[in-house]
């Protein structure tokens, strides 16, 4: 236990306070950590000798920070919170395989801890929330210029315009994964925007590409994913995500609006479609079915290059060590190396 004044102690009583956040990506091994999180995910677990704790995700608009609430922790306060909370918590970080940690030591609902010790002042919410590190208006203008300028057909083009502008706050606001890429505010628009952009670049580069379908296939290839996820922010999937998944979600709704336009060829819609059922790459890897077209395949490889480049920027962003490589990367499987200084 720290010999750190608790800021609940010190503070019982006094209403209201102000409270100084530290960003997740300022935190480092060795602090005692006093102040608000939004907590991303909330599990139960057992050790090896089978003693329940809770294995969280906390969150602020920096980035994530895993977090542990041993047995005796988590008896006392595992009913105070909940997954989707905003949380006031103490704790002390440390590191574990190479990466940064927190262990807890107590947490609750931050409604819950007001009520007990006064409001907080000075305090923006916004901080605990992840989000793009990119303006989402700015985005949202190259992607309706994209559409303008470069989709030829009026069909596509129309096609486009109607998807988007019927869902255009969740385009903009709702994240790309729950955990593993672009998991935070506006990124699927940066995601789905990147991955525009590498497909109309290399549209230029080797011939035979339709434009139309790919760009519109790298657009809106993940639009079911404002669907399959339930909220924005505390980021679960939906009854209808956990049963159908964003790729047939987002074919159905592709679908639905392509009925309402009078296509020179209706083979047009199928082909978007594809492009959205197939983008997976690998049924193994979850795709409906193997991409068949040179559109369905350019899609499928600069997704997949996106989020990948996305979790290996994460990746290093939260590693604490000194070392040239990261720590361990359990889904890439891997190490990376940082980067040159450029200094």
């Amino acid at each position: 236990m720290s010999s750190q004044k608790r800021l609940g102690d010190q503070m019982r009583g006094e209403i209201p306070y102000p409270l100084r956040h530290v960003l997740i990506e300022d935190i480092r091994a060795g602090q005692f950590i006093t102040q608000c999180f939004l907590v991303k995910q909330k599990n139960t677990r057992s050790t090896k000798r089978g003693d329940p704790y809770l294995e969280l995700q906390l969150a602020d608009r920096s980035g994530y920070l895993p977090a542990r609430a041993w047995a005796e922790t988590a008896k006392r306060y595992g009913n105070q919170f909940k997954e989707g909370d905003f949380v006031f918590l103490e704790g002390q970080t440390e590191t574990y395989r190479d990466a940064l940690q927190l262990i807890v030591e107590s947490i609750k609902s931050l409604e819950r801890h007001e009520k007990e010790n006064g409001k907080i002042l000075e305090f923006d919410r916004s901080f605990l929330v992840p989000a793009s590190r990119y303006d989402v208006e700015e985005m949202w203008q190259e992607v309706l210029a994209m559409v303008a300028d470069e989709i030829r057909s009026p069909q596509v083009r129309q096609l486009l315009q109607d998807v988007l502008g019927k869902y255009e706050r969740q385009f903009k606001e709702f994240p790309a994964a729950i955990e593993y890429h672009h998991a935070y505010l506006g990124g699927l628009l940066e995601h789905s925007l990147e991955v525009a952009r590498a497909v109309l670049a290399f549209t230029k580069v080797h011939s035979g590409i339709d434009v139309d379908i790919a760009l519109a296939g790298a657009l809106l290839h993940d639009i079911g994913k404002i669907i399959e996820f339930d909220d924005p922010v505390a980021t679960r999937h939906s009854f209808s995500g956990q049963l159908i998944g964003h790729l047939l979600l987002g074919c159905n709704m592709i679908r639905d609006t392509a009925m309402a336009i009078d296509w020179p060829d209706n083979r047009i819609p199928q082909l978007i479609e594809h492009i959205i059922l197939s983008h997976h790459g690998e049924l193994e890897y979850g795709a409906a079915i193997l991409p068949k077209t040179k559109e369905a395949i350019v899609v499928y490889h600069f997704d997949d290059l996106s989020a990948k480049l996305n979790m290996i920027d994460k990746h290093v962003a939260v590693d604490t060590t000194e070392q040239e490589f990261t720590g361990w990367h359990h889904l890439l499987t891997r190490k990376f190396f940082k980067g040159r200084d450029e200094g």
